[in-house]
């Protein structure tokens, strides 16, 4: 096992402190704050949970490339050696919402294979370079998620 980019109280206190007041503030201002981070833009993703069958949002960075209408998120989980649980969610079920520049819409969720997936992965590397440190801090392939609108 690798050690991890992020350290785990660093992790705890983005999960149990800055998520859930990024997700309120994104809300409140109807994405014009925290609409962008490290240079690239924010959404919430929202999904349903598949054992509890409620909604589950996520903010998480997302990148757009030349030639595509769907907008890119990776379930890096800050490097961690398990997928994050919204991934695990839209395994479940493709049909998610998001919130994206102060607009909500219903997407399809589709997971990037092969060719494609190395070809997104290392766009986003080269947009975020933290996603190269990610990947270095785990084992597991870290999966690409393409959202489309519905």
């Amino acid at each position: 096992m690798k050690k991890p980019a992020v350290p785990t109280y660093k992790r705890l206190v983005i999960a149990w402190f800055f998520v859930p007041l990024h997700r309120f503030l994104f809300r409140l201002s109807g994405g014009r704050l925290l609409s962008r981070l490290e240079g690239v833009g924010v959404l919430i993703l929202t999904t349903r949970g598949r054992k509890s069958g409620k909604r589950r949002s996520s903010p998480l960075l997302y990148f757009r490339f030349e030639g595509s209408d769907e907008l890119i998120v990776v379930a890096s989980n800050y490097g961690q050696d398990h997928h994050p649980g919204w991934f695990w969610n839209l395994l479940s079920d493709p049909e998610v919402v998001v919130e994206v520049r102060g607009e909500r819409f219903s997407a399809q969720a589709r997971i990037a294979e092969g060719a494609e997936r190395i070809v997104l992965f290392e766009g986003v590397v080269a947009t975020n370079s933290r996603f190269a440190a990610y990947r270095a801090g785990t084992d597991r392939q870290i999966p690409v998620v393409a959202l489309r609108r519905a």
